[in-house]
């Protein structure tokens, strides 16, 4: 009976199809083949009959499910998406959009939704906030214009005439005030700032950019133009270079590459200056700087030599040779007019017109004398030179001399000698011949190094090294003295002995100089102190860094950024010379740190004189007053050098002194944490100080200030304090707090009664408040029951609240004298409330700028303000008594932390109160099964393989929540099966595969329309995937139905439906004709068990009632368990399916095909080798590589003589080897060299010449063109150079002489036989022409000298005795 059913239903469906849509024959069975394979799968369709569908319309090759007597047509997606009852509508995305205002393209997937135009027509906004604002999803409600703050109570500014400036636009921005819309170049609150639009630089090139109103202008360095300066002028353009000179073009000139014997003229000769001035070098370039112009007296760098930028807006600029950098300058700076004879010293002359005199630049060395000649020079060489330009030196070193490995050295007769090995004596003498053993019993002390040395006597000896903080031939002499408190050495220095009174002005090379090392912990303090109060130069050190100054007339500084106050030791350099110059040595700088002021010194005129005084670690305070630092120095010192004379210790200790020891000892005063881990320590070099962390004091953070409990046990406290001084609208006010209370108030300043600053804390943060203004703390959370600090800086009427951003307007708020400032609280009839009510925890160390907020009688070394009024305070941090009431449960036992408590918990439990019962702890769940915990029970959690085996469900009503959702997690291979099903009276409930597809058929009840849809992927590929169905909006009765698949969404309904809460009373199949792994699967969250577990305890859940037991875990068949993979290939197991993953040179389903790595053509110029995973190229002659791509040089083991150059060539022809060298002798004559088959390339006509001979010629020997005898016809060759010349024989002429002469002259009369009859008139004229210019022509050719090409287009006859052969010298060459 079923059989007839779908034989039925099949013949109805085609019949019908065919009808409506004339669909054709072949068509019309595929369709109905589908829909028996369909309906082939019993019960996929939730129905056991198909009756409605017989009589269906569904349209547009819809699909038809038949249910309780109806039918559902399940509509196509795509190409054309349908929609309806019979799948008759275009389908209309915007249904499933989500937004209400929506517009689609009908028959597709694509919506656009489109936000609403003004949502403030309905008026929404009320109160003190109704004025509305539309905005783009949705509005905003804020105070009528002109009005501000939190409770619309202040004055904002609006926007008026006055308000923007420059042409900006005004609008009103709600609650806040006026904002100006600049106009384009201008920014600011009120648009009255130009932007700089020079600022981003977009000058290009060293061009000068002039900023305008939204606009710029570059002026462009000499060399370039265009609007950024971007296009470099080409200097060549004009052809300068002469006598076949080649132009090069630079930035902003030209250079010419002169051809061999000719240069160009100098620019000018320093003797035709008339300008004074300073002089410079710069960049290899000459300078002379006068007071208007700067002028570089380079011949050939030309604009290399240009000043910077600064220096061009200073001085006009004179650029020799084409002047251009002073007509761009002059018009940028909108100088004078130029001067007119400054023109005259621009000469022309570079460009290639001046032959060179080679021996200008003095090429013969060593004292010979050179002779100029043309293009080229010759040198006269004194005795011992010899060579072109004397340059070899007679060698001396020809007996080889040096021993022991050593290196001579020509001229001298001295030989090197080479390092020796580890643990060998070196070798020294004149030839290396003699082990210098100074060192073996060298007297060297404190670790010293020591170099052997030989004296002129012949006697050994040695030199000591020094290390940092010894001298003396021995090293035995300390240079280290110490400052342990603050003084100084006052050192008088002699002048110079050997200058005079007028020479006392430093020289360039001959300045000052300062050199020590230091050591020190301290930041601020002077090391050296040398001159007076109007000319010195110091050495400080400033926040840890090295200053170096110098004062004399004006003031030059330079700054070593760098801290070197750690302790180490450092080498600080001074010199003074053109330049103030600071170098540093030591940890950071192991290569020394060099710092040097801008510019040269002009001005600078050190007079020794000035600097004889010298104060080393300070000075007398007349001197400390000139200094940044003003205080001596306090640490060690060593290698003391002043003008490079050092000043040793014993010699500074007879000096007038104060404080200063000899040797440097140091004590590690933080080693042992004498701030007990309450401060920070600082070694002080003498003494340990300690920076105390709040609320902590004392020499040794060994005290603390006092706290206090408020609210303890939640009791009602405060303290009241009189404000004794006026503190301005400039104070600080910092406290610790601890607290785990959300809101309270921390402290509040009143003045005759009235609060007027407010500190509180709302919702875990800090938060202030004055009647101006209320100001939040960012996002930091301080109610955590830890202490934290809170600092509140106020300067003249605005916050600086770190939690709340710089400078925040607070309004006018100052202390003054008669204030009140009350702590935690409020005394009774003063309301809290407002503030959170009063504040519960500890607060400490209290501060109000340097006084102290305190309840106890007294504090040692510090300011208060003592309590007037107190109330239910406690001293110390106390907390309440938490466990009183006994809070945990199941036997948890209370512990009290502070103001809080913890419950210990028994194994089985867990919580804050211990309420949460641990249901997996007594394991209740199988092996291999996991557990679970829920808030009343447990759930065993696994993965089973289902082979055509179900399981029944019931929820027996436990389920509490509505069921809009199902979830579940699969993996097959199946395209067809039911995965869960469930059928009740009115309410059906369906999730299957079709084709790999999910398909979803749900009916909630009589009221609802059934919902069919499947989903657009296919989930049947072997993977793990999460299925979803779930309603859109499950607050609603009724929705769409939403399907999505590893969280993306693969389909849904098109119409409404319910819940399916019938799931709570109805029986549920899973699994039903399926067969792979079914993984979590829940209904409306609840877990469905996929094994028998005891039952357990909450009250939502679901019941097995039977079914065959799945087998646990997932696991396809073993398929790889066969080794179907060959070839040494993987097999990777892919849930019933497998993949071979193959070696290196397989390739194929199972490894079965060998790679062929050559038919990608690898070899460029080879044959290419299969091998296994691999391919080999035999190259090509002149090739070599891994592919043959590289050629090879043929020309490095091959030399060309006569004068020849070898130039590697590749040539393919059918008579040449690929391997050729072409040689071009100095008379351009090329020739090519081949190895085995030599191919003259310059012969006539191309031939091979036949030379089978394995050799390879080097163009040593000239070519005997007529050794072939490529004459024809008993011709005689004449050898020519790099040709040949036939002398035909009488009656042959062409080439080769291969044209028989009388074989053309029997060819006329056939012509005149072949004319036809009616044109003999016209040819017997003809025949008259062509005799007449024939015999012309024999004349002129029976003269003269012999032309072989001339005879093959005459074809004459020509007597050969006339022919002379042309005699050997007169050969080309």
């Amino acid at each position: 009976m079923a059989l007839l059913s779908i034989v039925a239903n099949i013949i109805i469906i085609i019949i019908t199809f065919v009808r409506q849509r004339g669909v054709n024959k072949d068509k019309v069975l595929h369709i109905a083949s589908l829909i028996a394979n369909v309906s082939s799968i019993p019960g996929l369709l939730c129905t056991a009959t198909a009756d409605a569908c017989l009589s269906s319309s569904c349209n547009n090759n819809a699909t038809c499910l038949d249910h309780l007597g109806d039918y559902v047509c399940l509509c196509p997606k795509g190409p054309v998406w349908y929609m309806g009852k019979n799948c008759d509508e275009l389908y209309d995305a915007c249904i499933m959009a989500p937004c209400t205002n929506c517009t689609s393209r009908l028959g597709t997937d694509e919506f656009t939704c489109h936000c609403p135009d003004d949502e403030c027509q309905s008026n929404p906004c009320e109160g003190i906030h109704s004025n509305c604002v539309n905005r783009a999803n949705g509005f905003s409600c804020h105070c009528p214009l002109g009005l501000g703050g939190e409770d619309c109570q202040n004055n904002v500014t609006t926007c008026s005439e006055l308000s923007c400036q420059n042409a900006g636009t005004c609008v009103d921005i709600h609650d806040i005030g006026h904002w100006c819309q600049c106009a384009a170049g201008y920014q600011g609150r009120n648009c009255e700032e130009n932007i700089n639009e020079c600022q981003s630089d977009p000058c290009q090139n060293g061009a000068i950019c002039k900023d305008g109103v939204n606009a710029y202008q570059c002026f462009c360095v000499p060399g370039f133009q265009g609007y950024h300066c971007d296009l470099d002028i080409n200097e060549c353009a004009s052809k300068p270079c002469q006598n076949n000179g080649t132009c090069l073009d630079e930035v902003d000139h030209y250079r010419c590459d002169c051809a061999p014997g000719f240069k160009g003229k100098p620019l000018f000769s320093k003797s035709g200056l008339r300008l004074s001035g300073t002089f410079e070098m710069r960049n290899s370039c000459y300078w002379i700087r006068d007071s208007f112009a700067w002028l570089c007296l380079s011949s050939i760098s030309l604009c290399g030599c240009c000043p910077s930028a600064a220096e061009l807006l200073a001085a006009p600029v004179l650029l020799c040779g084409i002047c251009k950098c002073a007509k761009i300058i002059r018009s940028v700076a909108n100088l004078s007019p130029w001067p007119a004879a400054m023109p005259a010293l621009c000469p022309a002359g570079i460009n290639c017109e001046v032959e060179i005199d080679e021996c200008e630049v003095h090429p013969c060395q060593n004292g010979a004398t050179c002779r100029d000649h043309v293009a080229t020079y010759t040198c006269e060489c004194m005795a011992g030179f010899q060579g072109q330009d004397c340059e070899v030196n007679i060698d001396e070193c020809a007996s080889v001399p040096c021993l022991n490995q050593g290196k001579c050295r020509d001229g001298v007769n001295r030989c090197h000698c080479p390092e020796p090995e580890p643990g060998q004596e070196p070798w020294g003498g004149q030839d290396c011949d003699v082990s210098l053993v100074g060192c073996q019993q060298h007297q060297c002390q404190h670790e010293a190094g020591c170099v052997p040395v030989l004296t002129d006597d012949g006697k050994h000896s040695y030199t000591c090294l020094c290390p940092p903080g010894w001298t003396g031939k021995r090293c035995n002499t300390s240079t280290t003295f110490s400052f342990n408190s603050e003084g100084y050495v006052h050192v008088q220095l002699p002048l110079s002995k050997n200058r005079t009174q007028r020479e006392t002005k430093v020289q360039d090379n001959d300045g000052l100089h300062m050199q020590l090392r230091f050591r020190s912990t301290l930041d601020d303090m002077v090391l050296y102190y040398r001159g007076t109060t109007e000319r010195f130069v110091s050495l400080e050190l400033v926040g840890g860094s090295l200053h170096a100054r110098v004062k004399s007339g004006k003031v030059l500084q330079v700054i070593y950024p760098g801290l070197v106050n750690d302790g180490e030791w450092y080498q600080a350099t001074v010199t003074m010379d053109v330049r103030l110059v600071l170098v540093v040595k030591g940890p950071g700088c192991e290569e020394d740190c060099l710092v040097k002021n801008e510019g040269y010194n002009h001005l600078i005129f050190l007079q020794l004189s000035s600097f004889q005084q010298l104060y080393v670690g300070g000075a007398p305070q007349e001197y400390l007053s000139q200094t940044s630092s003003g205080r001596g120095f306090i640490g060690c010192m060593e290698d003391l050098q002043v003008d490079h004379k050092l000043l040793l210790p014993q010699d500074l200790i007879r000096e007038e002194n104060q404080g200063l020891q000899i040797g440097c000892s140091k004590k590690d005063w933080c080693q042992d944490d004498p701030c007990v881990q309450r401060g920070q320590c600082v070694d002080m070099w003498v003494r340990p100080s300690c920076q105390c962390h709040r609320p902590y004091y004392g020499e040794s953070c060994e005290k603390e200030y006092p706290s206090w409990t408020f609210g303890h046990e939640n009791t009602t406290s405060y303290v009241g304090f009189n404000i004794t001084e006026s503190h301005g609208d400039n104070f600080t006010i910092s406290f610790l707090m601890r607290s785990l209370k959300h809101n309270g108030l921390l402290l509040q300043l009143r003045r005759e009664g009235k609060p007027y600053l407010t500190i509180y804390l709302k919702e875990g943060t800090v938060a202030i408040y004055s009647p101006h203004t209320t100001l939040l703390s960012e996002a930091k959370f301080v109610t955590d029951g830890n202490n934290n600090l809170v600092t509140l800086k106020v300067q003249y009427g605005h916050v600086v609240f770190p939690k709340a951003g710089n400078h925040r307007a607070l309004g006018n708020v100052s202390i003054e004298a008669g204030d009140m400032a009350y702590v935690g609280g409020l005394p009774a009839g003063k309301s809290t409330n407002a503030w959170g009510g009063n504040v519960k925890g500890c607060l400490q160390d209290i501060r109000l700028d340097h006084r102290h907020l305190t309840t106890e009688d007294h504090l040692e070394g510090v300011e208060v303000y003592q309590a007037s009024t107190e109330e239910n305070v406690l001293r110390g941090c106390q907390s309440d008594d938490t466990c009183k009431d006994q809070p945990c449960f199941n036997s948890g036992q209370c512990q009290v932390t502070w103001n809080d408590f913890q419950c210990d918990c028994s194994m089985k439990y867990s919580g804050r109160l211990c309420e949460t019962r641990l249901w997996c702890v007594d394991n209740p769940c199988f092996e291999g099964v996991r557990c679970v915990d829920l808030q009343d029970g447990y759930e065993c959690l696994t993965e089973a393989i289902f082979q055509d085996n179900a399981l029944q469900y019931v929820a027996n009503s436990s389920l509490l929540s509505p069921v809009t959702n199902i979830t579940l997690a699969i993996r097959t291979r199946d395209e067809n099966g039911i995965l869960m099903r469930a059928v009740s009276r009115a309410e059906v409930f369906c999730l299957g595969l079709l084709n790999s597809s999910l398909l979803v058929k749900l009916d909630s009840g009589a009221s609802a329309e059934l919902l069919a849809f499947t989903s657009d992927r296919a989930i049947a590929d072997g993977a793990w995937h999460q299925i979803q169905l779930a309603m859109v909006d499950p607050i609603e009765l009724a929705s769409r139905w939403r399907l999505t698949i590893d969280g993306q969404r693969v389909g849904g309904s098109f119409g409404i439906g319910g819940n399916l809460n019938f799931l709570n009373d109805t029986q549920i199949y899973l699994a039903e004709k399926y067969t792979g792994c079914i993984g979590e699967v829940r209904v409306g969250g609840v877990y469905l068990p996929l094994i028998n577990v005891p039952e357990a305890p909450q009250m939502s859940q679901f019941t097995r009632l039977g079914g065959h037991e799945p087998i646990i875990g997932c696991q396809g068949a073993p398929i790889c368990d066969s080794q179907p993979c060959l070839n040494q290939g993987v097999c990777q197991d892919q849930f019933n399916e497998f993949n071979c993953s193959c070696i290196a040179g397989w390739e194929g389903e199972l490894c079965e095909m060998e790679v062929n790595e050559c038919s990608s053509g690898p070899c460029v110029y080879g044959t290419c080798k299969d091998l296994l995973a691999d391919y080999h190229c035999d190259c090509a002659p002149g090739y070599t590589g891994k592919d043959c791509q590289d050629e090879v040089d043929n020309c490095v083991e091959f030399r060309c003589v006569n004068g020849g150059t070898c130039v590697d060539t590749v040539e393919h022809t059918a008579h040449s080897s690929p391997l050729t060298h072409t040689c071009c002798s100095g008379e351009s004559v090329e020739c090519v060299c081949v190895c085995v088959c030599v191919c003259v390339s310059c012969c006539s006509v191309s031939q091979c010449c036949i030379k089978t001979l394995l050799m390879c010629f080097r163009c040593e020997t000239e070519i005997d063109e007529c050794e072939s005898r490529p004459c024809l016809n008993g011709a005689t060759c004449l050898d020519r150079l790099n040709h040949f010349q036939c002398v035909c024989v009488l009656g042959f002429s062409g080439t080769l002489c291969e044209s028989n002469k009388e074989e053309h002259k029997v060819g006329v009369p056939w012509l005149v036989v072949a004319i036809p009859v009616i044109t003999l008139c016209v040819l017997l004229a003809i025949l008259v022409v062509f005799c007449l210019v024939l015999t012309a022509r024999k004349k002129r050719q029976s003269e003269g000298t012999y032309s072989p090409s001339s005879q093959e287009v005459a074809g004459a006859r020509l007597e050969m005795g006339s022919v002379l052969k042309v005699p050997p010298e007169e050969r080309l060459i």
